[in-house]
């Protein structure tokens, strides 16, 4: 059956060009939609299913949504999709949407990624040919070129972004305007060696494990004689045990709710606080890692050759590092090569670390009603998140390698009257490993410390200075303690210059 479907979906693909790239049009008959509920936060209370269609959709008051009473032809374009060969999560998602409304039709619009995404934009733009929905490389690119559309109306009349979680909510927007939307989380995931902890006589943690635990792991399991690696890689220090430390400080209220609005590198959503005196303990705790040698942060060719006696040897994946924090769009390339006893673990002290993907609109689309609704479908509704994952199970040999990197809800629709949150619990990962679908990592990705330099204009030129500083601080060069107000003073006004040469350049392309 499941083989007979895929051919169904291949034989309704048909392909046309587009502009600077490819695209693929899918169009069929729609199934009936249902209703969908929803909560807020975590209590069990889920708003009921309703067939009022709010005025703002529905503005001839027909009882039908605008967008669905007539003919539209949408773009749709992801670096999560780049070739016309491969079935990804995102050519079925289109599929879906277009069965579920047989009055649009989506062509996927290929752009390629990387490099060449923000150049075959500008190209779009240029020839009047930007995709009608589509995913953000960096929001400040777009931005002065009048690219992405304002999108704030159609965000604040959707009762469903009242459930998207508050660490990713304001995500996309610049100077009061919300031009994009998160889609996923991808985190970053720690991989624990189970084989590793077994044969140096280390207890399994839990998935609620601390990070002492982490640290008291590395240590047990540092061995030089085997060059067996404790904690491979040491950004964790500089990017989640601040907020970590900054939640743990915390003696009441007002302070917790500082310390939980932290994304990681200690930014708070208006500045980077590389001055606040736990980015202090926590650089104390990287040199004490880094001296203790419980922390490697990487290995150069003549050290792989000289342990390992090869110098492009990777030790985590080949099995001699016990703990160590990666992306999951990184290491999903290489879990077929882990041949040991290994599992997925968020972050430590329930805060999981990654970033979020952002998409928006064009500001040429003829259809912004229904492109607003694809935007929706593919990254936070209800029933395109059931359907997703859905689809994942169904085709996970396929989407696994092709696109897929392990993306989870940034919304939590709640818990139904028997007790169930459909959305998360319907989450597929767990093939991978059982990690992927703990209660505390699903938890921890709620609390996350995430990395937003796609929305966040500046952050890149900020962390370039942090990163430098940083540097110095791991090989010895400065203590961090006589650096530190200059580490924040510059960072502060890389960001500020960042700003200042975006709003010139809005003010020149568009006044």
């Amino acid at each position: 059956m499941k083989k007979l479907l895929m051919a169904m979906i291949l034989a309704s693909v048909v392909f046309a060009a587009v502009a600077c790239g490819t695209t693929t049009t899918a169009s069929t008959q729609a199934t009936t939609a249902s209703a969908s509920t929803s909560v807020t936060g975590t209590t069990t209370t889920r708003r009921t299913a309703t067939t009022t269609i709010d005025a703002f959709w529905d503005k001839d008051a027909n009882g039908t949504p605008d967008w669905q009473e007539e003919e539209v032809t949408l773009t749709y374009a992801s670096w999560q999709h780049t070739s016309l060969d491969v079935v990804t999560i995102e050519s079925l998602m289109v599929q879906a949407f277009t069965e579920k409304y047989p009055n649009i039709t989506v062509n996927m619009q290929i752009l390629g990624s990387g490099e060449e995404w923000d150049a075959n934009m500008m190209v779009a733009a240029e020839s009047g040919t930007l995709p009608d929905v589509f995913l953000i490389n960096r929001l400040k690119n777009s931005l002065p070129y009048n690219i992405v559309a304002d999108i704030t109306d159609y965000y604040e009349n959707d009762p469903d972004t009242a459930y998207i979680f508050p660490s990713v909510e304001e995500l996309g927007t610049y100077n009061g305007v919300r031009y994009a939307i998160p889609t996923f989380i991808y985190p970053q995931v720690w991989i624990v060696n189970k084989d590793i902890l077994d044969a140096a006589g280390v207890a399994f943690p839990g998935y609620d494990w601390t990070y002492e635990q982490a640290e008291a792991i590395a240590r047990a399991t540092t061995n030089e004689n085997t060059h067996t690696i404790g904690m491979y890689g040491c950004e964790f220090y500089t990017r989640e045990l601040p907020k970590v430390l900054k939640i743990e400080a915390a003696t009441n209220a007002e302070e917790l709710a500082i310390a939980n609005a932290w994304y990681a590198a200690t930014y708070d959503g208006v500045q980077f606080n590389y001055d606040d005196e736990i980015f202090l303990s926590a650089m104390t705790r990287l040199t004490d890692a880094l001296t203790g040698g419980y922390c490697t942060q990487s290995l150069d060719a003549e050290t792989l050759e000289s342990w390992y006696l090869d110098p492009a040897f990777t030790p985590q994946y080949n099995g001699k590092v016990a703990i160590w924090r990666e992306a999951t769009w990184s290491v999903k390339n290489h879990f077929a090569e882990m041949l040991f006893d290994w599992d997925v673990y968020p972050g430590p002290s329930g805060v999981t670390g990654g970033n979020t993907d952002i998409a928006g609109i064009s500001t040429t689309t003829q259809s912004p009603e229904a492109a607003y609704q694809l935007l929706k479908w593919m990254s936070y509704s209800e029933e395109g998140l059931l359907t997703r994952f859905q689809l994942f199970e169904d085709y996970s040999e396929q989407v696994t390698i092709s696109a897929n990197n392990y993306g989870y809800p940034v919304v939590d629709y709640g818990i139904e009257g028997d007790g169930h949150n459909l959305v998360w619990e319907a989450i597929p990962y767990g093939i991978t490993a059982p990690g992927f679908v703990s209660p505390e990592f699903t938890e921890a990705l709620r609390n996350g410390a995430y990395w937003v330099n796609k929305e966040t204009v500046g952050w890149d030129e900020a962390d370039a200075v942090a990163y430098a500083y940083i540097y110095q601080v791991m090989v010895g060069e400065t203590t961090f303690a006589a650096i530190q107000e200059t580490f924040q003073t510059e960072a502060m006004a890389a960001m500020a210059a960042a700003r200042a040469a975006l709003d010139a350049l809005i003010d020149e392309f568009q006044n």
